[in-house]
């Protein structure tokens, strides 16, 4: 492991704030150092160093010549077996000696597993600008301003109906896609070296809530129709038939619940499903309830989104969970974190009977709006056990219709394709098996099989002359582990030990010596 990522975040020189204006619609990075002599004339040369057989740390980086552009940063939650681990983000090792080439990192979404890992790499990076949507930099300012970075990291909003970034020889346009929270964005990369496509996760939803618009298809077919060399597509859904639910059927499913609930509601789910959480607000008004948060993130969520004007209620409707004492069960609706089982979240502490305004009793109803991620199944699962045994009533999506994924299935990723028409497939996003199935839909869609590439993460992909292939370079990853603000500071053998101690327990020996 470098010893560079050894320790806390370091203090770093002041660098100017410097946000595009919301009316300028090109931006050009400036290039005045003198260009590098490593790298290949006239190749685009890709490699992710994220986001492949896993789901989450999602980061790729784009190099021509001497520019280099960045999409997402992201970071991971660790596995069961690592103990005091907070979360894994990207090694960022391999642009340690290219800082200075690097022109902007574009944010596809507002969802940690794409912006987690800003806080804690982007000054080790040199404070590149950062580029992405309105809603999504809500986000990231929160995170900014939490780790003391806000004015020292250049945060851009564009829109990315009208946005033209210019970073050296690499141009951006965007385009909108439908996920499960809104300002989600695709990337058009026009190099010289050809067309890339970065879908960023998406779906098709023609009916979306109301936080969001159907995704612009026009736009994304006028993007097919320009000789795409290669399609970067994500895979998360790729073995999952058909087309995603759309969001305003969850609402319909959802009204009637809650329309009928005689007792409490408790709604557990993602924090950045804005537009849930705008359908259940409504719900909450129609039938006369009112709306109580739990958890930090739901709160930040609700504050952002509102203060940017993705989520709309009155105020009287919306309550922190203190003031939940006095209202009639029937009338409460509580919004909740937790749907993961995570340990300390608000759900599990309800289900341990440690939280301190809300006891599970006889009438409540429990509704996790959301699906286990991969790795979760266990800790939600022991959650619901645990909710049961204390009376309530569960409903979860297992039972009925009550989430549906931000990501598009088999039908969807095939649209995809077919509007892109690219040359050349990248499954990304996903674990093998998730980029394999991808790979299959992408046969049956006529793209030659020599033309579907697997790559895995530190694999570098070379781009030029009309051709794609993986390079025999390859960078070397390693795992980076957050310990609280600790950057690096846990290796596999502190995991080990710690593994150790919570199998075995450990023995502590008090010693009194009389010195007489």
């Amino acid at each position: 492991m470098s010893n560079k990522y050894r320790g806390h975040l370091a203090p770093s020189a002041r660098i100017a704030h410097n946000k595009t204006s919301r009316t300028q619609h090109t931006y050009h990075a400036h290039t005045t150092q003198k260009p590098s002599a490593h790298f290949k004339k006239g190749i685009l040369k890709v490699i992710p160093l994220g986001g492949l057989n896993e789901v989450g740390k999602n980061m790729m980086v784009f190099e021509y010549e001497n520019d280099i552009v960045i999409i997402d940063m992201g970071l991971q939650f660790p596995e069961i077996n690592m103990p005091g681990v907070d979360y894994i983000i990207p090694d960022t090792t391999y642009l340690d000696d290219k800082k200075n080439r690097i022109r902007g990192v574009i944010i596809t979404h507002g969802h940690l597993d794409h912006i987690g890992g800003i806080a804690y790499l982007i000054e080790r990076l040199g404070f590149p600008p950062i580029f992405t949507a309105k809603l999504t930099s809500g986000f990231i300012k929160k995170q900014l301003e939490e780790f003391g970075l806000t004015k020292r990291t250049r945060l851009n909003i564009f829109d990315p109906d009208k946005a033209i970034l210019r970073f050296g020889r690499i141009e951006a346009k965007f385009f909108r896609v439908n996920h499960s929270i809104p300002d989600a964005i695709g990337v058009l990369l026009k190099t010289p070296a050809g067309n890339i496509v970065h879908t960023g996760d998406f779906k098709f939803d023609e009916t979306p809530a109301r936080d969001q618009r159907p995704a612009d298809l026009q736009k994304i077919a006028r993007i097919g129709s320009e000789s795409v060399l290669a399609l970067f597509s994500e895979s998360t859904n790729a073995l999952e038939s058909g087309h995603t639910m759309s969001e305003t059927q969850i609402g319909a499913n959802l009204e009637p619940i809650i329309a009928n609930a005689k007792g409490r509601m408790i709604i557990a789910s993602f924090s950045s499903l804005i537009g849930r959480i705008q359908q259940i607000l409504d719900m909450a008004a129609k039938h006369k309830k009112k709306v109580f948060l739990s958890g930090r993130s739901m709160h930040d969520s609700v504050e952002i989104a509102r203060s940017l004007g993705y989520l709309s209620y009155p105020s009287h409707l919306v309550k922190d969970i203190s003031s939940l004492g006095g209202t009639p069960d029937k009338e409460v609706i509580i919004m909740t974190t937790g749907s993961q089982g995570e340990e300390f979240s608000s759900l599990t502490r309800i289900a341990q009977k440690e939280h301190q305004y809300v006891k599970i009793k006889p009438g409540d109803t429990v509704l996790i709006s959301a699906s286990p991620i991969i790795g979760n199944e266990r800790a939600i699962s022991n959650v619901i056990n645990k909710l049961a045994k204390l009376g309530a009533n569960i409903i979860h999506d297992r039972t009925m219709d009550v989430h549906t994924s931000g990501h598009g299935c088999q039908e969807d990723l095939k649209m995809m394709m077919d509007l892109i028409k690219p040359k050349y497939l990248v499954p990304i996003h996903g674990e093998y098996f998730m980029r394999q199935a991808h790979k299959n839909l992408a046969l049956e869609m006529g793209i030659k099989n020599e033309n579907i590439i697997l790559i895995e993460n530190g694999d570098a992909l070379e781009i030029g002359n009309g051709r794609v292939h993986k390079s025999n370079e390859r960078v070397s990853l390693q795992q980076i582990l957050i310990d609280g603000y600790g950057v690096g500071d846990v290796g596999t053998q502190i995991l080990f030990e710690r593994n150790q101690m919570a199998q075995n327990g450990i023995v502590i020996v008090l010693i009194t010596i009389n010195k007489k």
